[in-house]
């Protein structure tokens, strides 16, 4: 038998605050909510929660699944399975196409990756010059995509492969930068 909990109204309004409608269950909600709490306040693993605060205040901590707007937005660090990615890597785009070759590596055929792909792609080499990056290990070309829908595509490949991603990015100084200036984070723990 399931162990059955009851919460009050005010804390079940914030459950839903954190859940993608037709989508999320309150156990779905609530696991989120103790993964965050994992992730960001037992990391010293003493249970004290203040000590796990970033030390930094101007440091934004996004959740990975809902994260803000991130137009006009550039990774400044970006750590795949505990390895650090090169400069050159540090961009949306590169870290999609890395996890599209993890994928290519890791599933059985090009149908099972495509299932797990949300963004665009072709069979073989792909138009560059519409955006299109060969990605061989995958046997397939995927698209270029603007940052929201590279993230929402990174954080779908990341969790569908099990990997773990951590991700600081900056916001450029733009009007319409949702945050401009101000730096994020965002971390996946794989399983």
């Amino acid at each position: 038998m399931m162990p059955q909990i009851n919460i009050s109204q005010p804390l079940f309004a914030k459950l839903q605050s954190i859940a993608e409608p037709f989508v999320d269950t309150p156990e779905t909600a609530i696991a989120k909510a103790i993964e965050f709490y994992i992730l960001y306040h037992k990391s010293l693993g003493d249970g004290n929660a203040k000590a796990a605060v970033p030390p930094d205040p101007n440091l934004m901590v996004c959740l990975p699944d809902a994260p803000p707007d991130l137009s006009f937005t550039k990774p400044v660090s970006i750590e795949l399975n505990g390895k650090k990615l090169a400069k050159q890597m540090l961009y949306w785009n590169p870290l999609l196409f890395q996890l599209v070759r993890l994928a290519g590596g890791k599933v059985g055929t090009v149908d099972e990756l495509k299932q797990m792909l949300l963004c665009n792609y072709v069979d073989g080499q792909g138009d560059e010059k519409i955006g299109y990056h060969f990605i061989p290990e995958a046997k397939l070309s995927v698209q270029g995509q603007a940052a929201n829908p590279a993230w929402k595509s990174i954080f779908h490949l990341a969790k569908k492969l099990g990997v773990t991603l951590d991700v600081t990015f900056v916001w450029e100084q733009k009007p319409k930068a949702a945050y401009p200036g101000k730096t994020g984070t965002m971390k996946i723990a794989g399983i």
